[in-house]
């Protein structure tokens, strides 16, 4: 939701530890940068090299664990900055990488051997108060977005982590505790503008190929996104939640509360998510709504859950304004290890992998199994790189350390996880929780019709691979 690390520690804390016209609003939003620091943009880039005193910043990623040392950051303000910066990379031919919130699990974000463009400074923001679009620089994170649409009366549906970047998220999908509603964040983007991988500006309006790629295809594979605009809703004008959490769980018990969590989420309404979260011989479902709290099907939910739990806690109504900041969680850096646990139709998709899953969880300290609800306006028919719309349920894996010998034993357990998943026969992954060991990765992702289309336009965007990382997309017949 980027519903996982920040929504997860948030949620488990107890376990676990207004309208303005459009040039005045741009105008209020536009980061600051001190003369000092604007000086150093030349051409609109700053290429910083390990010894300067920024680069540690320039590099931090939200997963500490991640120790790539790029040779140069190229920290862009406009797409002219970013043109330089892929030209100096063509010169030098090195490999380019794409940064912008620097959330990705696997690193992608950076590279060891070449150039790492960031558009982390490009965080400008409009809106068209009659029309309600908003148009956002590349690296803008979710926390600020939300400040400000909300101070507005609009919103953005995306994910729940404070720091994580709007473009990486959207490029992957985007889900979230209101997608159920309105859709992924991808749902909403109606036009993105690129620098390609030979330095060629690109508008999805002129280029409608484009646009699709970018609603879910993944992100880094084949040119640099600088801008995106997106269609957004009236803010809701309240949010509630409930917590319901089960102690000391076996095996069985586990499997009979995920068994009768399936049947319940059934019966949600779409303004409602939920979420099962296994820690340890603990669980915490999690159920919140923008919609009535009295809706009939979620208060059979939650007459059914509170029927097999042993304590109930609830939230609100308040303002979204308040309760998202419920969710925003750590600033990071964090040591974990997270990756898609996959897509499911229901219980039956995931049932013979869950002993071996229970007993990773049961026995692991800081090992975490969820499964998060879809479906709803997720599956509506849009026209995008998103192959996953009929799956109504997306797990992850998740593990959290603080020292190094703790971290090899739970990267294992991730490991026998992954595999007792795809044992199970379940195949289909999500781009935005990536793993470098899922067998087949293209087709997991964005399914093998929608990555041979993704190959021809990194034929045309890229041909030279010059923008690439373990899983970006691979040149056809390469």
């Amino acid at each position: 939701m980027h519903t996982r690390r920040s929504f997860l520690r948030t949620s488990l804390a107890a376990t676990t530890a207004i309208l303005a016209d459009v040039s005045s609003i741009a105008a209020k939003e536009r980061p600051a940068l001190s003369k000092s620091a604007s000086d150093a943009y030349v051409g609109g880039v700053k290429f910083v090299t390990p010894e300067a005193p920024d680069y540690a910043t320039a590099r931090e990623v939200y997963n500490a664990g991640i120790l790539t040392q790029p040779k140069v950051i190229a920290c862009c303000t406009s797409e002219i900055g970013v043109q330089h910066a892929l030209e100096r990379a063509k010169a030098e031919n090195w490999p380019v990488a794409i940064k912008a919130g620097g959330h990705s699990f696997e690193g992608f974000c950076l590279n060891d051997d070449g150039l790492v463009v960031s558009v982390s400074p490009m965080r400008e923001m409009q809106l068209d108060p009659k029309t309600g679009i908003l148009t956002a620089g590349a690296g803008c994170r979710l926390e600020e977005v939300n400040q400000f649409l909300l101070a507005r009366g609009r919103f953005l549906p995306a994910g729940s982590c404070r720091t994580v970047g709007l473009a990486g998220l959207t490029l992957g999908g985007g889900y979230g505790m209101f997608a159920r509603k309105w859709g992924l964040t991808c749902d909403h983007l109606r036009r993105v503008k690129m620098v390609d991988g030979a330095g060629i500006i690109r508008d999805s309006n002129e280029e409608p190929d484009l646009l699709w790629s970018s609603r879910g295809g993944g992100n880094g594979h084949f040119g640099i996104v600088t801008e995106l605009t997106f269609n957004t809703h009236a803010a809701p004008t309240q949010f509630s939640s409930w917590k319901f959490r089960v102690y000391k769980l076996d095996p069985n018990r586990a499997t009979a509360l995920l068994e009768a969590w399936f049947d319940a989420t059934s019966e949600l309404p779409n303004e409602a998510f939920s979420a099962w979260i296994m820690n340890g011989s603990q669980v915490t479902v999690v159920v919140i709504t923008i919609g009535s709290r009295e809706e009939k099907g979620l208060v059979a939910f939650r007459r059914r859950l509170a029927g097999l739990t042993k304590k109930v806690t609830s939230g609100g109504p308040t303002s979204l304004k308040k309760a998202l900041t419920w969710y925003y969680g750590e600033q990071g850096p964090v040591y974990f290890k997270n990756a898609s646990a996959g897509y499911y139709k229901g219980i039956d998709d995931i049932r013979s992998a869950l002993p071996g899953i229970f007993e990773e969880v049961l026995t692991v300290p800081g090992l975490i199994f969820q499964i998060n609800t879809l479906g709803g306006a997720i599956s509506s028919d849009v026209e995008g790189a998103y192959p996953h719309r009929a799956f109504p349920y997306l797990g992850e894996s998740q593990a959290y350390w603080e020292s190094n010998s703790h971290a090899a034993v739970l990267r294992e357990a991730i490991g026998r996880m992954r595999d007792h998943i795809a044992r199970a026969g379940v195949t289909n992954h999500y781009a935005n929780y990536p793993d470098l060991a899922f067998a087949d990765w293209p087709t997991a992702y964005y399914g093998a019709e929608n990555y041979a289309r993704l190959q021809r336009l990194k034929q045309r965007y890229d041909p030279e691979n010059r923008i690439r990382y373990p899983q970006s997309v691979q040149l056809p017949f390469d």
